[in-house]
């Protein structure tokens, strides 16, 4: 599904007018049908305040209303502009409402608050996906009524005062419980903070030709689903063997750090991949024998116990050549022999790998050497890790999460996993997805070890690249969620993720 700019929408609503003869008040009609409806089967309220603006955004809450008090529900109206102010669809659809909804025209933002408190939901259609600055005046204290209410909200294409473009958005506006927004999601409302102002969001189909939503769209920015997740699962024969489905390569580890070589061997394993071998400091062999059983250990020697360095790299690239995919960096340490490793094993790797932790942090400051190499690469950072690679402060890049992993992945001919909330995945083509699946059960150490290991094992199994990271940030999301269920977001650990994988498989096989 394609994530839009507020004009790239428009182009899709005109085309779908004119040129397909689509009736603008059915693509209205619907709208407003499913904003009654998500109001009606999930929150079953009592009374519901519509406050509207005067223009599409107003009309999708006209008709909304309309059908909640065909439903039985108390509806009131509160108007930011009067019917005289009213255009289009919006002058309609306010024209065919029952004569007994009440309607109070708003001039302050205390009688917006005072109706508000006998209201068990609020309906936001005051502004769409038109604004571009800040907002003033009475839809200001409009917008501040509805967020010191204590009502459930529901934002009708977008929660007013959010632009619609905006890659980054802390400012005022409607903070809605729901946005159900008009046939594709926007570019704004998918980062931090703005994504929490919106909710749990909504794609609702309203009448768009199926094509134009799919194909004349020219946004190369996209939103992953459950959809994209099944198309891209690797098929498995059943008549398919170990040798089958791939093997992977994990290279991880260093004293104190065995959790994170046998977190991403697991995963890798929990993937569905045929085979996988963990190479090690020998001396961490005993601890990881005991710690894991399914993965085969490769044991290796080093100058220093424990901690990784060029005397594993004979054995390491050896064993590649027999591997579909390479897992390099997690829990491997900042030693200089470790960073070391890490950039030769990256160079001379034929297969595909996953570069991760302490695999990005052997590149910092030297991004340059990453295009030094002789297979597809995936990398992985957390912002740190991103502000390493490219010297801007991690609260800059968060900031600009799109468009940063869009051209770094574009420079460096990567495949870029921009870890986080809302993680982005960015492509060398310039196509950028957004995860939406998970929550803070992820945010622990060790799970990114876990995302590492799913990608691997995707890549071992002959998933291009772009889509081996979509669909290990999916499922690793949705085993997030699943381990959150059991334990708590609190409680839950990356060993709970790591079985919850199975749980995630089964819903989106479904």
């Amino acid at each position: 599904m394609k994530i839009t700019t507020a004009e790239e929408m428009r182009e899709i609503d005109r085309i779908s007018i004119e040129e397909r003869g689509v009736p603008s008040l059915s693509l209205m009609e619907n709208a407003g049908m499913a904003v009654s409806q998500y109001i009606l089967h999930r929150i079953a309220p009592k009374h519901v305040a519509v406050v509207t603006g005067k223009g599409n955004n107003a009309g999708d809450g006209f008709v909304a209303a309309r059908h909640l008090y065909n439903a039985g529900i108390k509806v009131t109206l509160l108007m930011l502009s009067g019917e005289k102010e009213l255009s289009g669809g919006a002058e309609r659809n306010y024209s065919v409402l029952s004569l007994e909804i009440p309607r109070y025209l708003c001039t302050m933002g205390s009688q917006i608050a005072m109706n508000l408190e006998e209201a068990d939901c609020v309906v936001d259609a005051i502004l769409g996906t038109g604004v571009k600055g800040e907002v003033n005046g009475l839809y200001r204290e409009a917008i501040e009524a509805i967020n010191e209410s204590q009502t459930t909200v529901v934002s009708v294409d977008i929660p007013s005062g959010l632009p619609a473009d905006a890659e980054y958005f802390d400012g005022l506006c409607v903070h809605a419980d729901c946005t159900i927004t008009m046939g594709l999601p926007k570019i704004g409302m998918m980062q931090y903070p703005a994504a929490g102002f919106c909710g749990e969001i909504i794609a609702a189909p309203i009448g768009h030709p199926e094509d134009l939503l799919n194909e004349c769209c020219e946004s190369r920015t996209h939103l992953i689903t459950m959809e994209l997740a099944r198309e891209t699962l690797p098929y498995r024969p059943a008549d398919g063997h170990k040798g089958t489905f791939g093997s992977v390569l994990a290279v991880a580890g260093s004293t104190g750090m065995t959790g994170a070589a046998a977190l991403c061997s697991l995963s890798a394993a929990r993937s569905g991949a045929g085979l996988v071998f963990l190479a090690i400091p020998q001396s961490l062999n005993p601890i990881l024998e005991i710690k894991i059983t399914e993965p085969i250990t490769i044991p290796l020697p080093t100058k220093e116990d424990g901690i990784p360095d060029t005397g594993m790299l004979s054995g390491i690239l050896d064993k590649s050549r027999f591997v579909d995919a390479i897992a390099l960096g997690p829990g491997m340490g900042r030693t200089a022999g470790a960073q070391s490793l890490i950039r030769e094993v990256y160079a001379q790797s034929t297969v595909p790998l996953v570069l991760d932790a302490d695999g990005i942090n052997a590149f910092q400051g030297a991004a340059h050497l990453l295009g030094e190499r002789k297979a597809p690469a995936i990398l992985t950072p957390h912002p740190g890790e991103m502000s390493g690679l490219i010297g801007i402060p991690s609260g800059e890049i968060q900031k600009k999460r799109l468009s940063i992993a869009r051209e770094f992945a574009i420079e460096r001919d990567v495949v870029l996993v921009l870890k986080g909330a809302r993680t982005v995945i960015a492509a060398p083509s310039g196509d950028v997805y957004v995860n939406i699946a998970g929550d803070t059960a992820l945010s622990k150490g060790g799970s990114g070890d876990v995302l590492t290991g799913l990608i691997a094992g995707f890549l071992a199994q002959k998933v291009e690249p772009l889509y081996a990271a979509i669909l290990g940030v999916y499922i690793h999301g949705v085993a997030g969620e699943k381990a959150a269920e059991a334990r708590t977001e609190r409680a839950a650990l990356p060993s709970d993720v790591l079985d919850a994988i199975s749980s995630a498989f089964k819903i989106i096989e479904k």
